[in-house]
């Protein structure tokens, strides 16, 4: 079954959530077709990603039952599509996390993804705290999952949802100037070390420390890359076949051929 993907690559108002969401909307009202199966956000779609964000990030995080994950259920519904939202900040009681949902047609939340591997180098782990899962949801599509920005760089935690039967990998990003080719070769080293698709999306724009340079993707099992952004605003789209990962996966058995046996424990530590 071809599945067709819309990711959505915008400048983010800075600390601006309603200004994010009113962009957002407009886009989605002038430029969804009706023919989505999935659209994406990027990461900390509405506020910014920045220092000076995360040292203030009570006054951004908001409840599940919030305003911004309201408007991504209303928009899931309306527009009858899966939203892949993007990442925003959450509170859990007195913990935050820089949190991904994934919204079904029906409006209904059916995951959540907390991002694992926090930038200290820009004290995202002073403002959110670790995720401690890496879950696989079950789609009318199939199994995919998400990750988010930094997390691509662990190839340890790709591998572990590749192998609890995610074939689809969502990544939500503000990757940033001038980090293009790293960007390109880990998504598609991730995509071909795991034999899934890679969809991918980044922000376009500046913040206040940083410029981006979108270039959001969707790569296939074999690392091709089957569509690609530019810098600028829009929707970057494509279409998936869960039958291409089966393909890939028959044809060089990297999972069966494995030998878990022989890997060393701290290779994991």
């Amino acid at each position: 079954m071809d599945i067709n993907i819309s990711i959505l690559q915008f400048d983010l108002a800075y600390a601006n959530k309603e200004k994010n969401i009113e962009i957002v909307e407009r886009i989605f009202n002038e430029q969804l077709s009706g023919n989505e199966d999935i659209v994406v956000l990027p990461e900390t779609w509405n506020t910014a990603y920045s220092t000076e964000i995360f040292h203030n990030i009570n006054k951004f995080a908001e409840e599940k039952d919030g305003h911004t994950i309201t408007k991504m259920k209303e928009w899931a519904k309306k527009h009858n599509i899966w939203l892949v939202g993007g990442s925003i900040p959450v509170k859990h009681g007195e913990k935050i996390y820089n949190k991904s949902l994934l919204i079904n047609r029906a409006s209904e939340i059916v995951g959540e993804y907390d991002k694992m591997h926090l930038y200290s180098a820009m004290d995202e782990d002073i403002a959110f705290h670790n995720g401690e899962n890496m879950p696989v949801f079950n789609t009318e599509f199939g199994n995919i999952s998400t990750i988010t920005c930094y997390d691509i760089r662990y190839p340890e935690l790709i591998r572990t949802i590749s192998l609890r039967g995610a074939k689809v990998i969502f990544v939500v990003a503000n990757f940033p100037n001038p980090k293009l080719n790293h960007w390109r070769i880990l998504l598609q080293a991730r995509a071909i070390e795991n034999q899934c698709y890679i969809v991918a999306c980044n922000r376009v724009g500046c913040a206040k420390e940083s410029s981006y340079f979108g270039h959001s993707m969707i790569i296939s099992p074999w690392g091709e890359v089957v569509s690609e952004g530019d810098d600028k605003e829009g929707f970057v789209k494509g279409v998936i076949n869960f039958e291409e990962v089966d393909k890939v996966r028959k044809i060089i058995p990297v999972y069966s051929d494995r030998i878990p046996k022989y890997y060393p424990d701290d290779m994991l530590r």
